[in-house]
């Protein structure tokens, strides 16, 4: 008995077995089949229920003026007559891409579904193959990497640090796919990779205020002679498409003091450090490391001597400025730290920072919602769906909730108003982890959130910082706020166990977007034993320089900010070609600029050698 319903578009043919629910695309001859032993399923409460266990399932071949796929309906999934959904997969008319769909039909009562895995990931067992993973700035996990895949931060979710992009990819001799998650804010990516391998990859559909509710949709297209760089070069096509993509000439239209940015050294200095007795930082044994204190004349001087010494361009990332201290009290922060000088001294030190020709920047927070804070109400605090509240005391000011993100953009306003009100001559501004962690939801009825809401909410406190010529940073970076977002603290790779090093995110996004890069080895967030000096030229970065080490290793530190400056000056609103492995074991790596400047970096013999597009004559060789 025949089990398979077909459809077929030009040169694309997807098919699926009715009795097993594993699918086949055949796309210009290259085969690609689902895995059938980990099936489509559901995750209700704690039990993952393959959608065959639905009481009734039906499928039937339709044809819309969009293409042509098979609808299936499941009703009575787990034996819960009241929960039914459908699924649609078609070939698309005019991409001739295959789009997924889950669409909710009816919900059990009283039974949350808390995770619909859905499509099945593909079987990927060749030897040769990889899989493209946006984590992080990105990695290739080789199908045979000795290593088990570690455990994704944030349970795997989308629009945070588990994953920048919302795509990922598989490459197997010459073809491939990549396949977008358009409903990213609700969907979170899981990797099932054991020691040796192979690899099975695929995402999970996370309930909205504890319903499914809408439907979801995943977009596969299919390329027939690829590499990672051209998955990139695919996704970076869709994000034009659907206005993710705004590069840094854009956001410069509106905020010129940006191109001062181009090029600039990141200097990151603080004023007052708090540690409070019930964060996991405070150091009982010797407490006198919990305080610490540098006034805002001091750090106005490291200026005015960092711009004797020749460094022509940089940015003053300054923490701890507030009276709470560093991570204490917010969103509750002004006004700034008195004993440091008070609202006099944080002028100066602004001031200090325009005379010299430098950016000024200050660290503020508007997740974290301490405690302690002079308008905490914990009535504004998140409030889950299940009816309780997160709560922590990781960070330096101890007890804390997380804010409502409702509220994020009015105390922005609030805080910053009282900023320019004073004086404070700003340039930037980072809003700490906006870009790193993953969005939030509330379920509070005054003030419910989505977490798609949470993301609007975040993109609407870097457009105000924009209105008022700020410009916005964060942690570190994510698609969804391309758009406002113009740079960040850092966006390096994640550990050695995840795979081989790759720039995904600068493939896409470099000319959108400046990213500052450590410049020393075995910096938090680059390969064991590798140069940042390097990687940072290698993504066409910037980089950080410490005023406070020493003379000898301050001049050679200068040096290197000055390469990595002028470098950017070149090619920092570019974007990234092409990166490529010119070495078997990776260690001799190539990228390639808009305008043919190329960075050839060594990471074995510590070298890199630059070359110019417009003449193509090497100005820098080391």
């Amino acid at each position: 008995m025949n089990n398979w319903l077909s459809v077929s578009l030009d040169t694309v043919e997807l098919s699926l077995n009715t009795k097993t629910l594993e699918l086949r695309v055949n796309c210009s001859g290259a085969v690609w089949k689902t895995d059938g032993a980990c099936g489509p399923r559901v995750l209700i409460q704690g039990a993952e229920v393959p959608f065959l266990a639905a009481e009734c399932v039906s499928h039937a071949v339709k044809t819309t003026g969009l293409g042509t796929g098979i609808l299936s309906t499941f009703t009575g999934l787990g034996g819960l007559s009241s929960l039914s959904f459908h699924t649609w997969v078609a070939i698309e008319k005019s991409s001739k891409d295959i789009i997924f769909e889950w669409i909710p039909a009816a919900e059990a009562k009283n039974i949350r579904i808390e995770r619909v895995l859905y499509p099945a990931p593909f079987e990927f067992d060749e030897k040769g193959g990889y899989t493209a993973l946006t984590f992080m700035q990105g990695v290739l996990l080789p199908n045979d990497w000795p290593k088990e895949f570690p455990a994704l931060p944030f349970g795997g979710q989308l629009c945070s640090q588990a994953a920048y992009m919302p795509w990922w990819g598989q490459v197997r001799g010459d073809c491939g796919y990549i396949a977008i998650v358009q409903q990213p804010w609700d969907a979170a990516l899981y990797v099932n990779h054991p020691a040796g391998g192979p690899t099975r990859t695929g995402i999970g559909w996370l309930p909205s205020l504890g319903e499914m509710g809408y439907k979801r949709t995943v977009r596969l297209s299919f390329l027939p002679r690829c590499d990672y760089n051209d998955l990139c070069k695919q996704y970076r096509s869709y994000a034009r498409m659907t206005g993710l993509y705004t590069t840094l000439q854009e956001k410069a239209a509106r905020v010129p003091r940006l191109e001062q940015l181009v090029g600039s050294a990141v200097i990151h200095l603080g004023i007052k450090n708090n540690v409070k007795p019930e964060s996991r930082y405070y150091d009982g044994e010797h407490p006198e490391k919990n305080r610490s204190l540098t006034p805002f004349s001091t750090r106005a001087d490291q200026i005015r001597s960092v711009k004797a010494m020749g460094l022509r361009k940089a940015y003053l990332h300054l923490d701890g400025w507030g009276e709470p201290g560093y991570d204490n009290q917010h969103p509750d922060y002004l006004p700034p730290c008195g004993e440091a000088g008070g609202w006099e001294g944080l002028v100066s030190l602004s001031r200090a920072c325009r005379e010299s020709g430098y950016l000024f920047g200050l660290h503020d927070q508007y997740r974290d919602y301490y405690v302690d804070a002079e308008t905490y109400d914990p009535q504004m605090a998140v409030l889950l769906a299940d009816g309780t509240r997160y709560e922590h005391a990781i960070w330096a000011g101890g007890r804390q909730n997380y804010l409502c993100p409702s509220l994020q953009p009015g105390y922005v306003r609030r805080n910053f108003e009282e900023l320019i009100r004073h004086g404070v001559l700003l340039d930037a501004s980072y809003l700490d982890v906006f870009t790193c962690n993953e969005p939030d939801e509330c379920a509070h009825p005054l003030h419910r959130v989505t977490r798609r809401e949470c993301l609007n909410y975040r993109r609407m406190c870097f457009d105000y910082l924009l209105s008022r010529k700020i410009l916005p940073s964060s942690e570190e970076v994510a698609d969804w706020a391309m758009n406002a977002l113009v740079f960040c603290h850092w966006a390096p790779y994640p550990s050695a166990d995840a795979g081989i090093p790759v720039p995904l995110f600068n493939l896409v996004y470099h000319d959108c977007v400046i990213i500052p890069w450590m410049l020393g080895k075995d910096q938090w967030g680059t390969p064991p034993g590798q140069s940042g000096l390097l990687h940072a030229l290698l993504n066409g970065g910037i980089g950080y320089f410490n005023p406070a080490c020493g003379e000898r290793e301050q001049e050679r530190h200068l040096d290197q900010v000055k390469t990595v400056g002028a470098l950017h000056e070149k090619v920092g609103m570019l974007e990234m070609v092409r990166h490529e492995f010119l070495s078997d074991d990776k260690s001799l790596q190539k990228t390639t600029f808009a305008d043919g400047t190329t960075v050839v970096v060594d990471f074995t013999r510590e070298t890199h050698e630059i070359s110019l597009g417009a003449c193509g004559e090497c100005h820098d060789r080391s």
